[in-house]
């Protein structure tokens, strides 16, 4: 998602409101965190984002097994975190890793090349810092991960993970949704008029108006958030903070994995841990694991925590001189879902008064008020209030869709820069001269590539440190393909944008204001765009690929476990064979219940006596 939007939203009146906030209610992130005191646990957990809360959650339901539960970063209480409408400020802050990309020759132009790769370093992840959509994807992408070897994991065998999780509050297909489960999903209770004319719009062009996580995904629909009572809902609201007292679930924060331990050459016995602030020091601690260690650091630290513990390319290890311990291919398949951003203004409507969001309406004192008393308005709102589905007609041989359009209910202004970190020279060359200095109101509708046939990987870099940022090469638009796919992205969200639904306001493309090199609306104008105003949509996965023990392109199997390793999983974003047709965190939220199941029968497996303590 787009994380300039949000910061219009804050500027002083948010600093104000969360001032006063901190004093009203119980704040669900103040719980006491452990320390290291305990050496070894029966299972270790690296990682308490989407995945790894859940598992620390799953695996102490029994109280006869301890679970340690490991995090880089801090506790959840940057109050921004819970603030909905608060996204944009929690992107390249303390609690974001700051990932960026390498160079790429076809996409990120807006950013001189590279694109900003937030992730999550705090309990919750991702899940702490994301726009909060849920979205599960396409009942053929779990079918599909099936036929490539990942056995189990068909849509039928996941739904009922899916609907475990959830306690779903809204108005939808209830055989597909679940009740009474930790993670609450609803719409939002707030949502701008211009939204609600974006759904009405694409009805307008022939699509339905559905339940995109239920029977059919085509169509379109206001957006299911992770979101209750007015609060962000994430994996560490949900699933960690509920559970917080028992006696055998550890969480400690502020620790990082440097790298694993091992008993032999190939059984891993345990993690070795240092504090994530002062790692330059030779102070690690090693924290052993009975029965496994579990990678639930996402689809860049899993894959670089493997490596540096010897489980990767034996070609790359060897120019790191680190020992190989297994020769997988960690870190290649890396796939992301690439964003274009297309804005529009409404020409004679001024922003403050304007059918979308504007820093007017958020720091009004009715919308801090309303949050106050009564956690509603609109700083309970998501980045992506509403969103659909459409296929391209380029994709034959996939059931579901190739195309995401995801409308944010406001224009382009000069926090747009600051949260991209682009030149003003960029946005000018795409949107005019005078982009910024409008006093037009506007949106923004984000077509979506979601089956990319572009792959990339991720490298050590540097001394192959787990503390020297990872090389991260994700390869935009490598194959010509997803440029088409794109520029039918870019025609159906015009025709969107062109229907009597917004014919209340006066709707002119950005676009249209283009310094660029070719006519505006030929197809050689929107390639050039594309490559310019493209974006990650933040949903890396891949890079620790799931899947047949004999495919060489695999690094687990089935059941997640590493080849040709002992005692270790990977539970994450990474083990996803192919990216599905939507955003990816309630999908991870799925691999971990899924997972935790599959952890508690082998250990029963393994020893008919030991059913007591798994």
């Amino acid at each position: 998602m787009s994380r300039w939007v949000l910061v219009n939203f804050l500027v002083v009146p948010l600093v104000a409101y969360v001032a006063i906030k901190a004093f009203l209610g119980t704040r669900a992130s103040e719980v006491p965190y452990s320390t290291l005191d305990v050496k070894e646990y029966d299972y270790i957990v690296v990682g308490a984002g989407s995945a790894g809360c859940v598992l620390a959650n799953r695996l102490s339901e029994n109280p006869n097994v301890t679970v340690l539960l490991v995090e880089a970063g801090g506790p959840d209480q940057k109050k921004e975190i819970h603030v909905p409408a608060a996204f944009g400020a929690l992107l390249h802050s303390d609690v974001d890793w700051g990932y960026r990309t390498v160079l790429q020759k076809e996409a990120c132009m807006l950013t001189e090349g590279t694109c900003a790769w937030p992730r999550g370093k705090v309990l919750g992840g991702s899940s702490s810092i994301n726009a909060m959509m849920y979205t599960r994807g396409n009942k053929a992408d779990y079918d599909e991960w099936e036929r490539m070897g990942a056995k189990g994991w068909s849509y039928d065998e996941v739904l009922p993970y899916f609907k475990k999780s959830e306690d779903y509050r809204s108005d939808g297909e209830e055989s597909y949704h679940g009740k009474g489960g930790p993670l609450n999903v609803e719409k939002a209770s707030f949502v701008t008029p211009i939204s609600k004319a974006f759904v009405a719009a694409a009805k307008e062009r022939g699509y339905p108006e559905v339940d995109y996580n239920g029977k059919s995904q085509l169509g379109f629909s206001l957006t299911q958030l992770t979101v209750k009572d007015g609060k962000r809902h994430s994996t560490a609201t949900a699933f960690l903070h509920p559970v917080r007292e028992r006696h055998n679930l550890y969480v400690v924060t502020g620790k990082t994995a440097k790298k694993l331990a091992f008993r032999g050459s190939n059984e891993v016995s345990g993690v070795y841990v240092v504090d994530t602030e002062r790692h330059n020091t030779d102070e690690e601690e090693l924290i052993r694991a009975r029965k496994e260690v579990i990678l639930s650091a996402g689809a860049i630290e899993s894959p670089h925590i493997l490596m540096v513990s010897g489980i990767g390319p034996t070609e790359h290890l060897n120019a790191f001189g680190i020992p190989v311990r297994a020769d997988l291919p960690v870190g290649k398949n890396l796939q992301d879902h690439l964003m274009v951003l297309l804005p529009f203004e409404l020409k004679g409507t001024a922003v403050g008064s304007g059918p979308g969001v504007s820093e007017e309406l958020m720091g009004s004192f009715s919308s801090l008020l309303s949050y106050l008393l009564f956690n509603s308005g609109p700083l309970t709102t998501s980045v992506g209030e509403a969103h659909g589905f459409a296929l391209s007609g380029l994709e034959p041989q996939h059931q579901g869709p190739d195309l995401q359009f995801i409308l944010m209910p406001a224009g382009v202004d000069l926090n747009f820069l600051k949260l991209f970190n682009a030149k003003p020279a960029i946005p000018k060359v795409l949107w005019g001269n005078n982009i910024l200095q409008s006093q037009n109101a506007g949106f923004t509708i984000v077509p979506v590539l979601l089956h990319p046939l572009s792959a990339g990987h991720i490298e050590l870099s540097k001394a192959g440190s787990v503390f020297d940022m990872p090389v991260i090469d994700p390869n935009y638009l490598e194959d010509d393909r997803d440029m088409e796919v794109l520029l039918r992205g870019i025609r159906i969200a015009l025709n969107i944008a062109n229907s009597s639904a917004f014919d209340q306001w006066t709707v002119r493309c950005l676009a249209e204001n283009a310094n660029g090199p070719y006519q505006y609306n030929t197809d050689q104008f929107w390639q050039w765009y594309i490559r310019h105003a493209s974006e990650t949509l933040y949903h890396p996965v891949g890079t620790c690929k799931m899947g047949a023990l004999d495919d060489s392109s695999t690094v687990v199997d089935s059941r997640l476990r590493v080849k040709g390793v002992k005692n270790l999983r990977v539970v994450d974003a990474s083990v996803m064979p192919k990216v599905m047709s939507g955003n990816t965190n309630a999908p991870t939220i799925m691999i971990a219940e899924k997972a935790a199941d599959m952890i508690k029968k082998d250990c029963i497996l393994s020893c008919r006596y030991c059913r007591f303590y798994c």
